[in-house]
């Protein structure tokens, strides 16, 4: 979309080229375009006024709420409890105060980064958003709500396109946002244990200071959690040269409803002592419980990379220029 720098004359401002970069932009999708810009471009997007994070999308100032989820589909509330001043007294002695978000009113405003998703299409009234630091937070709140039949709802970046990371009625939203603390880095095996709250971009520049680098990479990468990723089994960039989660992930420690904590953080690549839980909370969107620390198998950090941009004739040409690009890696 861009024109040679022969084009650009200093001080010009190519609005319809600008346009398009900043909605690149503001969707994550293409974070080095101003790099490779023109210097008019990139000069001119300098001046231009920032970008909000994703995490503040839904607060512009001028942005139009959308319709609460439960009003624009036929969904029936479960049989839950609803939060009382007890429960906060509860989370508040769990929970340093300042991690325990109130909203506003029923409708959950003052809360809509975590009731509403990324895109801005669906919305919940959570009244009520925890952020635990320790996996021992996470388990007592957990126990809590189950024995209060309190439904909850598990969030990390808040970065998904469908809508599963945000509450559909008055769900407790328990954000592992706290998490994020880089456990362990093993250089020589290139296996790191983190929290579950720990944010892709920031886990994969502390890899490439090891030699080593996230089998996974995403749009989303500068917001989006390793847990969450997990959760759904995110894929990405790198999944056809690393494979996906269920090869990579080597062991996780995770909350079930009732409280209870399962630890399967092995670091081992073949692990025959038991049945592969692990492998049950990959891609299970926390149904089976919440994600708190996981073992990824990282791999070497290439010496060298290259983009090719190669056109072929036919379907049966790109499935040849695949097979032979696999022998080459």
């Amino acid at each position: 979309p861009f024109r040679p720098k022969s084009e650009h004359r200093p001080g010009s401002r190519p609005t319809a080229t600008m346009s398009a970069l900043r909605k690149a932009l503001a969707l994550g999708a293409v974070r080095a375009a101003a790099r490779r810009a023109a210097p008019g471009v990139a000069s001119s997007l300098r001046r231009a006024r920032p970008v909000a994070p994703v995490m503040q999308v839904c607060r512009r100032p001028n942005s139009t709420l959308p319709p609460m989820t439960a009003d624009r589909y036929p969904i029936q509330r479960g049989d839950f409890g609803e939060v009382t001043e007890e429960d906060i007294a509860f989370f508040k002695s769990v929970i340093p105060e300042s991690d325990v978000l109130l909203a506003d009113d029923k409708d959950g405003s003052g809360l809509e980064a975590f009731n509403i998703d990324w895109l801005g299409t669906v919305r919940g009234r959570s009244r009520v958003v925890l952020r635990p630091s320790t996996t021992e937070q996470v388990s007592k709140v957990m126990a809590h709500c189950h024995k209060r039949r309190l439904a909850v709802c598990p969030q990390g970046g808040n970065t998904g396109l469908v809508g599963g990371s945000v509450p559909v009625f008055d769900e407790v939203v328990i954000s592992t946002n706290k998490m994020s603390k880089i456990v362990d880095i093993d250089e020589y095996t290139g296996i790191m244990t983190c929290e579950a709250g720990c944010v892709l971009e920031q886990v994969d520049a502390k890899l490439a200071e090891h030699g080593l680098r996230m089998p996974l990479d995403l749009g989303a990468k500068g917001s989006c959690q390793i847990g969450g990723n997990v959760a759904t089994n995110a894929g990405g960039l790198r999944l056809l040269r690393y494979g996906s989660l269920h090869g990579t992930v080597l062991g996780a420690e995770f909350v079930m409803a009732d409280g209870t904590v399962v630890d399967t953080l092995s670091k081992m690549r073949k692990d025959n002592t038991g049945s592969y839980l692990r492998q049950l909370v990959i891609g299970s969107e926390g149904t089976l419980g919440i994600i708190t620390k996981l073992a990824i198998a990282c791999p070497p950090m290439p010496e060298a990379e290259n983009v090719a941009f190669l056109a072929c004739s036919d379907f049966e040409s790109v499935l040849k220029l695949f097979k032979e690009a696999k022998k080459h890696l």
